[in-house]
């Protein structure tokens, strides 16, 4: 009889351990045999210092947006930017971009090449929005080596953008939404994805790395934004080759990267822990100085009490490497001091009157200059009256007259600097001189 009870219990064991076994091989078949999609976009509120953005990677879902739906919120997300005032020649200047709204409550991202005049004078700006609502904006920082700014408009219930933390990749879709000129604003234009890791470098002497795009843009869409399928926002247009020989060649700057700068400019009103040496530096070549002098960047001048004259630093000192990285340009100058920050101490090798030596210099810190105020131009009220091309803020500058070659005198005559001193002043060293860098 027990045996037979014992029987029944095994038994009654054996099938619930079956029925527990089959249930979870059904449930691990159903896991591991189809992907689960997630009805609604998973969408992260990052606090990037203390800025909050909303960070995605999809912007509305797994589906690519409706073109026209994408267009509505597009519309919604970006700002038009406007500013005219005089710039540090105090000539006339007039700025019409783009911006992005950040957060709910009032904080645009925009290009600082878009507001820095404005910025350097101490103004604000005229935001507008799609409806024609417009606001006072206040610069609240302007970093010019990432080309990025950030503004402030006292508004609430904003619709802001959701930003993308996918890879961009070649060849995928892409909108721009901006204000081309001061008529045609809120545009929407499409293209692909046409290049990655671009390195560019500007007139100014800054260095950008940005990613290639093919939608058509203008002048007015810096600051704009460039958006994937999803809705989200990839990067801030920034800039276009103009040329001849090229076209559709238009490039942003990856939007993680300029809501992180953002982030710092809200924080301290500049970002923080950039090296700063305190001297000033151009480019020469080998052999300039001498027999034997070295390529590399020559110190014009340093500041007292900054780190390049407590490092010993004079005029004259050609630096050739720091921490054992050749420093042969101002490119290669700026490429090793970006491995570095504020309070680090490097080892710095440089060439002073036919010999080499080193010393150790511990980086300082870059803050932002204060902003100079408007630009102030005498007597300008006489001429408020007068039509602007009557006025000489609009005269343009004549053109310079060649002068007339001279005779370069006796063969192999030393060239006389500016100091009296032979092999001086050549004009090759002239022209690396004016590559003049405050570094």
């Amino acid at each position: 009889m027990k045996s037979k009870q014992w029987r029944s219990v095994i038994l009654c064991g054996l099938a619930m351990i079956l029925i527990i076994g089959l249930s979870a091989g059904v449930v691990g078949l159903s896991f591991a045999g189809a992907a689960i999609v997630p009805a609604a976009p998973v969408i992260v509120r990052e606090e990037t210092g203390s800025l909050s953005a909303d960070f995605s990677a999809y912007g509305f879902g797994k589906e690519e947006l409706d073109p026209t739906i994408l267009f509505e919120r597009a519309q919604r997300q970006t700002v038009c930017i406007t500013w005219e005032g005089l710039n540090e020649d105090g000539e006339p200047k007039s700025v019409s971009a783009s911006g992005i709204i950040v957060s709910t409550d009032g904080y645009i991202l925009t290009n600082a090449h878009c507001v820095s005049n404005a910025f350097a004078a101490g103004d604000t700006m005229l935001v507008e929005f799609y409806d024609g609502t417009t606001y006072t904006g206040q610069i609240i920082g302007c970093d010019t080596e990432t080309d990025v700014a950030l503004m402030k408009i006292e508004a609430t219930g904003l619709w802001a953008a959701t930003f993308s933390t996918a890879k961009i990749k070649g060849g995928q879709k892409v909108y721009a939404m901006g204000n081309p000129d001061e008529v045609l604003k809120f545009t929407m234009t499409s293209g692909i994805i046409s290049g990655l890791d671009r390195t560019i470098d500007f007139d100014d002497g800054n260095t950008l790395k940005m990613f290639q795009f093919d939608a058509p843009v203008n002048p007015g869409n810096s600051g704009g934004p460039l958006y994937d399928v999803y809705g989200a926002v990839i990067g801030v247009v920034t800039a276009k080759f103009m040329s001849l020989t090229t076209e559709g060649i238009s490039l942003a700057i990856p939007i993680q990267e300029a809501v992180r700068i953002a982030g710092e400019l809200k924080e301290s009103g500049y970002v923080t822990g950039r090296p700063l040496m305190g001297v000033t530096v151009v480019a020469i070549g080998e052999n300039k100085l001498g027999p034997g002098s070295p390529a590399g960047v020559m110190v014009h001048s340093t500041e007292e009490g900054l780190a390049g004259a407590r490092a010993g630093l004079i005029k004259g000192d050609i630096i050739v490497s720091i921490n054992g990285e050749a420093v042969a340009s101002l490119d290669d100058l700026t490429r090793v001091k970006r491995n570095y920050k504020a309070g680090d101490t490097v080892r710095l090798r440089y060439w002073r009157v036919g010999q080499f030596m080193e010393t150790y210099l511990p980086f300082d810190e870059v803050t932002p200059a204060p902003p100079t105020g408007p630009v102030e131009v005498e007597d300008a009220d006489q001429y408020k009256d007068k039509g602007e091309w009557d006025s000489p803020l609009f005269e343009e500058e004549p053109e310079e007259e060649e002068p007339e070659e001279e005779d370069a005198g006796e063969e192999g005559a030393e060239e006389e600097g500016p100091d009296g001193e032979p092999g001086s002043g050549t004009e090759e060293e002239s022209e690396e001189e004016s590559e003049e860098d405050n570094i």
